[in-house]
C-alpha cells in the first residue's frame, strides 16, 4: 500500500470509527498526500464518510470529512 493510500486510509478510518467525528484537511494536502481529491472521494464513498469542500477566511480550500451528512444552511 502506498504512502498516499495510507494517508487517506488513516484519515478516513479515524472519521468512520468516530474518533474524529469531523475532521478537515487542506485540499493541497489531499492532493499531495491523499492521492488527489478523486481518490479521497472514492475512499470516502466506500467507508460511508461524507465530504465537503469549504474555503476558510484566508482563502485556503479545506476538505471536511464526517460520519454525518453536512447540511448547507444558506
Amino acid at each position: 500500500m502506498s504512502m498516499q493510500t495510507n494517508w487517506t486510509k488513516d484519515w478516513l478510518d479515524s472519521v468512520a470509527a468516530g474518533s474524529n467525528t469531523m475532521s478537515q484537511r487542506r485540499l493541497s494536502s489531499v492532493e499531495k498526500h491523499g492521492g488527489g481529491i478523486n481518490a479521497v472521494k472514492a475512499a470516502a464513498r466506500k467507508k460511508g464518510v461524507h465530504l465537503l469542500l469549504v474555503e476558510d477566511d484566508k482563502g485556503n480550500q479545506l476538505v471536511a470529512a464526517s460520519n454525518k451528512p453536512f447540511k448547507v444552511l444558506c
